[in-house]
């Protein structure tokens, strides 16, 4: 049985989506982000292709490793911009 980080409820829920490359997101005040789900982001299976997490029904929170520091979404966007400036 799992039990959620931060209230300790036993209501936690697997959620899975299959969204290949069709995922997209947007971090802060960065441009959008579509393509495949970014593995570093702790919502994904790995493969690129599925945003999976479990969730607590009681207190929302999704159960991963935070804080995330780093992740592809932002990185990429800052490969193409230094790519514009060269």
């Amino acid at each position: 049985m799992k039990v959620c980080r931060r209230c300790g409820s036993t209501r936690v829920t697997w959620i899975s989506a299959k969204c290949s490359d069709c995922f997209m997101c947007r971090v802060a005040d960065h441009d959008m982000y579509e393509g495949y789900v970014p593995v570093d982001m702790g919502i994904s299976d790995g493969s690129g292709d599925y945003v999976e997490f479990d969730y607590c029904l009681d207190c929302g929170q999704i159960q991963s490793e935070f804080p995330v520091l780093a992740t592809e979404v932002l990185d990429d966007e800052n490969d193409e911009d230094e790519e514009e400036e060269e």
